[in-house]
């Protein structure tokens, strides 16, 4: 495959912002603003329910999605038609989760925005492996890990700034400017991705194995994956689970920990909150750019080992401190673990998918985005506010589910020592 232009690549990964910046809008700033709102003697449960049960919506929609993908046949091509679909469906799941009265319409909003956004998310991210080269995929997804972490920084920043000052001047109604802001950036970046970033029109799905299937027989094979003969993508598959899983559960419930423990308003937790993304966005901007380099000049594996290290170690500060200068630095340490994984762990995803079925695989491969996420909410609902209230504590239950998001970064770099590392011609 011809190497593409530097160009060409920033604009493939232009959508990974606008899902980022949606996503960190939407969780846990305003999941937890909407969630301390409706349910305020249960918001830990309820904000890990809610989000576990949208994840497993994701889990079911990304692979069929990608099957349908893979062999769509449009005047504008295999992936686009989904990613404009996919955008309109978020804006309008945004402001339904923003004016839910109740919790279940709070629920409502959040399986729609699941749904919408990885009809949109299993397309798009099947552009890398279908318009880049093996040699220039590191540096690809280091591209789409530094959209990540911008997205992660001006998401938690933006959602900050309007639930402290938005609501203080327009009350409740100040959380549509939450919703409105994802809103504007996938309007404008749906438009730069169909003018500079779409597959050729014969880039179908001829060249998919089973591409002479039916839509129906290729469906019923839409979650299946034979690890033993792809045993790389077994290990990658744990090794994600266990990272991934580690960062929400600290991610999510962090703003409701602030509050709770470290006894600041909810107004101070989401400024902080922002600010902390703030801060630490440019330092992993580059580590992430480093790691994409690094990971195509000596391959994933040792890039994906440091990662879970240098993430454990970060994790289990965090277990100690309550200076907000020492959150800062554990916070800190733990994002240059995850600077480094972003790039190291989706380069080698787009490695070993087959490219006639990137859309189905990547969409299986976030299964194991889903599943980590998903544990880790499930967790933080059932263990915070109940040993908490069981105990007596404001951080027993934090600082458990704290505990086991620091093994499971360790675990998470054990299990990759078996991957063989290959670099990419």
């Amino acid at each position: 495959m011809k190497k593409i232009s530097f160009l060409r690549m920033f604009v493939i990964s232009l959508l990974g912002f606008a899902l980022t910046f949606s996503s960190n809008i939407q969780d846990p700033p305003l999941m937890t603003f909407k969630t301390r709102q409706l349910a305020p003697d249960m918001p830990n449960t309820a904000l890990g329910f809610l989000s576990f049960v949208g994840l497993l919506v994701a889990m079911l929609v990304q692979p069929i999605v990608g099957v349908l993908s893979d062999r769509a046949r449009t005047k504008l091509g295999r992936r686009l038609p989904f990613i404009i679909g996919g955008a309109v469906l978020i804006a309008a799941s945004l402001f339904l989760l923003a004016a839910a009265p109740t919790l279940g319409l709070l629920l409502t909003g959040v399986i729609l925005i699941q749904f919408s956004s990885n009809v949109l998310q299993g397309p798009w991210q099947a552009l890398i492996p279908d318009l880049v080269p093996g040699g220039q995929r590191g540096t690809a997804s280091s591209l789409k890990a530094v959209m990540d972490i911008i997205a992660l920084v001006v998401g938690g920043l933006v959602a900050g700034k309007i639930l402290s000052a938005g609501i203080e001047r327009w009350g409740d109604n100040g959380v549509y400017l939450a919703a409105a802001a994802p809103t504007a950036v996938f309007f404008i970046f749906v438009i730069f991705t169909a003018l500079w970033a779409r597959e050729k029109r014969d880039a179908a799905g001829e060249s998919a194995p089973g591409a002479t299937q039916t839509i129906g027989e290729a469906l019923k094979g839409a979650f299946s994956i034979n690890f033993r003969e792809n045993p790389i993508f077994g290990w990658w598959f744990a090794n994600r689970i266990l990272f991934w899983g580690a960062f929400i559960a600290i991610n999510s419930f962090l703003i409701n920990y602030l509050v709770d423990v470290i006894k600041m308003t909810e107004t101070d937790a989401q400024s902080f909150y922002g600010n902390l993304k703030m801060i630490l966005g440019g330092a992993l901007i580059v580590l992430a750019l480093l790691s994409g380099w690094l990971s195509d000049k000596f391959g994933r594996k040792p890039v994906m080992l440091v990662a879970g290290l240098v993430s454990f170690a970060g994790a289990f500060l965090l277990l100690f401190v309550r200076d907000q200068t020492l959150i800062t630095v554990a916070g800190g340490i733990v994002g240059m673990g995850i600077g480094a994984f972003l790039s190291a762990s989706w380069a080698l995803a787009t490695d070993i998918v087959p490219k006639g079925e990137a859309a189905r695989y990547l969409g299986i491969a976030n299964i194991a985005t889903c599943i980590g996420s998903g544990v880790a909410r499930l967790l933080g609902g059932v263990l915070i506010d109940p040993i908490n209230k069981a105990l007596g504590s404001s951080s027993s239950g934090y600082l458990l589910l704290f505990a086991l998001a620091t093994v499971c970064f360790l675990a998470s770099a054990l299990v990759i020592i078996p991957l063989p590392n290959k670099k990419k011609a």
